[in-house]
């Protein structure tokens, strides 16, 4: 089986091809462009470099979220161009638990933080390989309080690691990944699209997952609730 995966949920982009676990070829983007510029130019040289057609490819993995509503949309957009032109089922992967896969053998809860501003992280907490809880958004002092009630040690994995690490370093044993696997890799979203791959559905079904308001209609609705009291 022939996996394409991509990311395009932050201020990277990633893509690789795996073949039954095998990694083809992969790249990882992080030259300050928008993904628009960049994220099907890089797929068209990660497809070249693997020696396949894209009409090869069996099932295409992509993070659905979450992460920044641009690069979600771009990316979600050119998925489905590249998949309705050759009837290629789509798999939706979280943007956390792709992160979490590159120090999954962290001996400890891995701590997937994406910066979502505000005092917030979207966050999803991982032991083992398994989920301890669903993607959410939470205020770093709330994570915190939920950390230490673990009582166990700590790695930051994202690109809130820093954010983080820096507001818990003197209350818990936290330590940072290593600033190469803080980046959501396209092999990462691979190997999660083969193991749901029996969730795979037609590219015209996949949809972003925010997780929360764009901070556009977030202002409007404070406006609105403002203008109503």
């Amino acid at each position: 089986m022939i996996i394409l995966g991509i990311d395009s949920s932050s201020v990277t982009a990633s893509c690789a091809l795996m073949r039954d676990g095998e990694v083809l070829s992969s790249e990882l983007v992080n030259n300050g462009l928008t993904h628009s510029q960049t994220l099907l130019p890089m797929i068209k040289r990660v497809v070249e470099a693997a020696e396949i057609s894209v009409c090869d490819i069996d099932i295409a993995g992509i993070t659905q979220g979450p992460g920044s509503f641009t690069g979600l949309r771009i990316g979600m957009s050119t998925l489905k161009g590249i998949c309705a032109a050759n009837n290629t089922k789509c798999v939706g992967i979280s943007t956390l638990e792709a992160l979490s896969i590159g120090v999954c053998d962290f001996d400890g809860i891995v701590c997937a933080v994406m910066d979502a501003r505000a005092g917030q992280v979207y966050n999803a907490l991982f032991f083992r390989g398994e989920r301890m809880c669903d993607d959410r958004a939470i205020s770093i002092a709330d994570l915190e309080k939920e950390l230490k009630e673990q009582k166990k040690p700590v790695i930051l994995v994202g690109d809130g690691t820093v954010l983080c690490y820096n507001r818990l370093k003197d209350t818990l044993p936290v330590t940072m990944a290593e600033e190469k696997k803080r980046y959501c890799m396209g092999t990462s979203v691979a190997v999660l699209a083969q193991k749901y791959a029996a969730n795979a559905i037609d590219a015209e079904d996949l949809t972003p997952v925010y997780l929360r308001l764009p901070q556009a209609q977030r202002e409007l609705n404070n406006r609105k609730e403002l203008t109503n009291k």
